[in-house]
Formats: C-alpha cells, sequence, structure tokens
C-alpha cells in the first residue's frame, strides 16, 4: 500500500542562474557553513522499543472540544503557540484555533473554488498566514481568525519577491522558505535572481534580501516526493529551523544570517538511495519509479526536531506497513528507538500513544506534529482512543479529569485528541 497523503512538490516558477542581471534589490549569498557536520550511523532495522515508562516523563492527553462547528477530521498540520494549538485539517480545507486545554476558539473556512490547502504561524506577530487562491494573495488573520490584512502580488511576481506561502519566521517582518530543485529556463518570465538557492530569505513584504544553499544544476527537474511535513522544522527555538534536502540524508540548521550543515545520516547500503540519485540522468524523471520498485529505500528524512541531546525524525519509505520509520536518536548514547515499538502502559494509560492502521492513519501520514517547550506534539483519532479504552477497561485506569469526561460524555466520532509527550534526556 503506498503511502498516504504522497505529496508531489508543485512548483510554477523555479529555475536556474545563468547569470542574467535584473534592475532588484542587491541579494546576498549566504555560504554553507560545513566545519561541524556530525556524522551520524543509523540502522532502522536494529532500533529498540520498549513501555512507555521507559522512554518519556510525560503523556499528556487534551482532547478536543467537539461541536457542529468544531468539528473536523484529522489534524493534517498543528502549530502550538503560547495560548493555542492552530490547526489544519485537509479533509475540510480549514484552519482551527483551539485553547490549549482543548476548548474550540475559532475557525477559518475554505470558500470558493480553490480551498485552503495550509497555513503558517508568525508567533512575533501572532498571525496566521495563508491563501484561498494558490498563494496569488497572501490572508494576514489574528488568532481570533479575523482578517488583517490582504497582500496581493501584481501581476507577476517581480524578480526579487517570492511567494509567501511555505515561510518560517524568525522575527515579525523576517522569514526563511525552502525553494526547490526545478529546471525553468532563464529566459523564462518566472526565473528568479534566486532560484539556483534552496533557501530564500525574506522580508515582510516577500522581497529576497538573501539565499542560499545552492544546488547541482543536474538536479533540476527531480520528481520529487515527501512525507510527514515536509523539509523544514521548527524544532522548540523560534530563530531557528531544520532542513533536509530532498532526497538526501543531509540536515541543515538554518537562521537568521547562516546556513550550517549540522547532521550527516548515514544509512545502510540496503535502505538507502544511490550516491548520484539526484545527479544520474539515468533517475531523471524516474525518482518515483525507482522509489516504488525499492519500497524499503529511505527517501526522505522528515520532521525532524531535536530536545536536549534526542533526535527525533521519520525516515520515509514507500512501505506503508514499516514500523521503523519513525524513529528517536539519542546522540551522546546512541540509542535508537522505534517510536511505534513503543507500547502503551500505566504512564499512557493504556492508550495510544499514536494512531496505528487499527484506528485510523494520522500518525502515519504525518508522524509528530510539532516540537516546542521541549514537548513533542502529535495526535490520535477518537476512535483509536476509546478503541484503546475499551480493550483495557480491565485496567482501570486513573485518568485525569478531563480525561475522564471525555469518556464519560465523548464518542469514536469526537475530534482527535492531542497527545503532548516530554522525552526522558538519557535514553
Amino acid at each position: 500500500m503506498n503511502p498516504k497523503p504522497l505529496v508531489k512538490e508543485l512548483v510554477a516558477c523555479c529555475c536556474l542562474l545563468t547569470g542574467m542581471v535584473f534592475s532588484v534589490t542587491a541579494q546576498k549569498i549566504i555560504p554553507v557553513d560545513s566545519s561541524k557536520v556530525q556524522t551520524l550511523r543509523i540502522d532502522p532495522s536494529n532500533a529498540m522499543g520498549g513501555n512507555a515508562s521507559d522512554f518519556f516523563t510525560e503523556i499528556n492527553y487534551i482532547p478536543l472540544e467537539t461541536t457542529e462547528e468544531s468539528l473536523f477530521g484529522s489534524i493534517s498540520k498543528l502549530a502550538v503557540t503560547e495560548d493555542y494549538f492552530i490547526i489544519f485539517d485537509y479533509n475540510t480545507h480549514s484552519i482551527l484555533v483551539f485553547n490549549k486545554n482543548g476548548k474550540f476558539h475559532a475557525k477559518i473556512k475554505s470558500n470558493g473554488s480553490t480551498p485552503i490547502s495550509g497555513f503558517n504561524i508568525n508567533k512575533f506577530a501572532k498571525q496566521i498566514v495563508y491563501s484561498r487562491d494558490g498563494y496569488k494573495n497572501l490572508i494576514y488573520a489574528d488568532y481570533d481568525g479575523k482578517i488583517i490584512k490582504t497582500q496581493k502580488y501584481g501581476g507577476e511576481m517581480a524578480k526579487d519577491e517570492v511567494a509567501g506561502g511555505n515561510s518560517f519566521y524568525f522575527a515579525r517582518d523576517k522569514a526563511v522558505t525552502n525553494w526547490y530543485v526545478n529546471n525553468v529556463d532563464s529566459t523564462s518570465k518566472d526565473y528568479k535572481v534566486y532560484s539556483k538557492s534552496l533557501i530564500v530569505f525574506s522580508d515582510d513584504k516577500n522581497k529576497v534580501y538573501a539565499h542560499g544553499l545552492e544546488f547541482d544544476k543536474r538536479e533540476a527537474d527531480a520528481d520529487i516526493i515527501s512525507t510527514g511535513l515536509g523539509p523544514m522544522t521548527y524544532f522548540g527555538v523560534d530563530t531557528a529551523f531544520f532542513y533536509s534536502k530532498p532526497y538526501s540524508y543531509r540536515i541543515y540548521t538554518i537562521t537568521p544570517n547562516t546556513i550550517r550543515y549540522t547532521y550527516k545520516l548515514i544509512f545502510p547500503y540496503t535502505a538507502s538511495l544511490p550516491l548520484d540519485f539526484l545527479i544520474n540522468p539515468i533517475y531523471k524523471k524516474k525518482c518515483i519509479e525507482y522509489i516504488q520498485k525499492h519500497p524499503a529505500n529511505i527517501f526522505s528524512v522528515s520532521n525532524f526536531y531535536r530536545i536536549n541531546d534526542n533526535l527525533i525524525f521519520r525516515a520515509g519509505t514507500w512501505n506503508w506497513e514499516n514500523k521503523e520509520d519513525n524513529l528517536i536518536y539519542n546522540l551522546k548514547t546512541g540509542t535508537l528507538i522505534a517510536y511505534k515499538h513503543i507500547l502503551q502502559d500505566e504512564k499512557s494509560y493504556f492508550l495510544p500513544i499514536y494512531d496505528d492502521s487499527n484506528y485510523g492513519n494520522t500518525f502515519n501520514n504525518t508522524g509528530i506534529l510539532a516540537c516546542t517547550g521541549g514537548y513533542l506534539y502529535t495526535a490520535a483519532s477518537s476512535l483509536g482512543m476509546f478503541a484503546y479504552h475499551e480493550k483495557y477497561a480491565d485496567q482501570k485506569a486513573n485518568y485525569p479529569p478531563a480525561l475522564d469526561n471525555y469518556f464519560k460524555k465523548g464518542s469514536r466520532k469526537d475530534n482527535p485528541v492531542i497527545m503532548q509527550l516530554k522525552l526522558k534526556d538519557n535514553l
């Protein structure tokens, strides 16, 4: 069975840098600092498991209020702010805001022929940034869902302008966007000054002021797929992000002024893509075909986070039933844990710590959803929660009040439940 959702990166305006000159704002090219790369040898087949209490100091379940207005399908994306959980639901193409105790707060609905396809958060401005027209226009709303402003592009995007739909914010007026390895002829009207760079820095007007991490021209036009949340993630530090290059096991740390090559992941030969996968012409336009024929090969590293000495990431394969795709690696001890090998116990009230294939596919689709304040966040469907509640009823778990009320008054058709997890420091 194929992994889903399967996301093919679609880009309409990427191209190669060939020396053409435009009268645009000067842009700085930021070099990659490779002076302190840490090489990690990781064999997912050797990942260990255990009980929840072996790995976590806290497991908190936060039911999300279910009303006619707040009802949704699953959590495709989660942003955790100081006061709110902000959620994108792919099924309804809606953005929902819940208080940290799970009470419904606000909703932004899709309308028209082009639905909302996601959102970004500017924590510094306390704004939700999204689009309803394929990012031709950006809408900025507050956490109450009220529109503050709409930013419209004047015709074709300027040569020094980036579509801000995939922005991660360093500050109120500074952001970074991950770009793509597509090839567009330099004479194209879609040509950009930064087209050969995978990392693009912009201001609050979406004007590009710096870029870096250039790709080899032989990599252009690769047919890219990904699983999980994508190549760039927050990891608990608001002014730094992790980035993973497509079809690569290299992890970069992006800050407002630097691009650092941080981790080099080495997987077993039998679980890896060919070293020349992006540059060898025999794979040109056949990347997806190759991955389908080699379902055990790791083709993406995503949802990459760090909490103290623990790295948490997803090693995506085409194999839908892969139990070693979501991993936890301790930098000090070298301990490798497969998240799906962790079993529920009294620490988790004998409830699921991820949605398995028996009760829904939320975790298989997205993995760990967020990382902030020393906590990891994911979710389970109410279908799965009630199934485990009934299966382990003889354990007579001592639920906290909110969870006890959820099981007494809720049902399998309720909204998903957010899980807040705190890892032990020494694994």
